[in-house]
């Protein structure tokens, strides 16, 4: 079963319904405004972020059609297997979503993936790598625009994602 594209609920952009979310939990961050960035070599160019605090979602497809939002540190790479095994899935079955259908399922640009839950994500599971638990004081991750960041606390990002927390990651080659 494959869900239907993304389309916010009354005609809003992820973007907003995003700032909706971050504004409604209370809690502290800052949306930071920059030139389009969507990859972490383009960040250290472009961005006076420290790259090493930067969070990056990238989303999965499941055999039996879940979506899945792996956010780990924009310096490391998924570990595919410790991610199905995360998932209770065979490792066969786990497969990054091509760009055009980031659009399709998301509504927004590869590089602008949130770890945040939306409903039009279609009950997206939401799963955090532990290594971005320990970045201090606070993380820059994806709000759903290439020219948009957020930057907030690893724990209220767990609070308001609903995610599970997991060990996925590897070293970037």
């Amino acid at each position: 079963m494959t869900p239907s594209p993304a389309s916010p609920p009354g005609g809003g952009t992820p973007f907003e319904s995003l700032r909706a979310l971050v504004e409604g939990s209370g809690v502290p961050h800052t949306l930071h405004a920059h030139q389009s960035t969507r990859t972490i070599d383009e960040a250290r160019a472009n961005l006076s972020l420290d790259v090493t605090r930067i969070v990056k979602t990238i989303a999965f497809g499941l055999r039996d059609g879940r979506l899945v939002l792996a956010a780990l540190r924009g310096t490391l790479r998924v570990d595919y297997a410790k991610l199905a095994a995360a998932l209770g899935v065979n490792r066969r079955d786990v497969a990054a979503l091509a760009p055009a259908e980031v659009l399709a399922r998301l509504g927004v640009e590869p590089g602008s993936v949130s770890p945040l839950p939306l409903p039009f994500y279609g009950g997206a599971m939401i799963h955090v790598d532990e290594d971005v638990l320990g970045i201090t004081p606070t993380l820059y991750c994806g709000f759903g625009r290439p020219d948009r960041t957020l930057e907030i606390a690893p724990a209220d990002l767990l609070v308001i994602s609903g995610a599970r927390p997991g060990a996925f990651s590897r070293a970037a080659v």
